[in-house]
């Protein structure tokens, strides 16, 4: 939720979260088969595949979030804040939310 902004933004994704969280009890009450008690190799495959491509994802975000950063704060070193807030207007630095030169994402 920090790294969203603005708070509309921050809504619908805190949304689509808590979407994809409550999808694990549908597909938990679907993959896990009684003709393959008491192994269940599907259910069991599928759980150590979403673990994994959960931690992949969240190494890339967590990648793409240090990118962002760093080429930020490169623009600030390169330009000072006077000069960046003179091509936006403070209602426009509100408005972009996290795509201001300003918002640093949180790792």
């Amino acid at each position: 939720g920090n790294n969203l902004a603005p708070s509309s933004k921050r809504a619908v994704g805190m949304a689509l979260l808590i979407s994809c969280g409550n999808m694990g009890g549908i597909m938990g009450s679907n993959i896990y088969l009684s003709r393959e008690a008491p192994v269940y190799r599907t259910g069991f495959a599928c759980s150590f595949a979403m673990c994994v491509l959960a931690v992949l994802m969240a190494f890339a975000l967590r990648k793409g979030y240090e990118r962002e950063n760093k080429r930020r704060e490169a623009l600030l070193r390169e330009k000072t804040e006077e000069e960046i807030r003179a091509g936006y207007g403070e209602q426009e630095l509100l408005d972009i939310g996290d795509r201001s030169p300003f918002f640093k994402y949180t790792l």
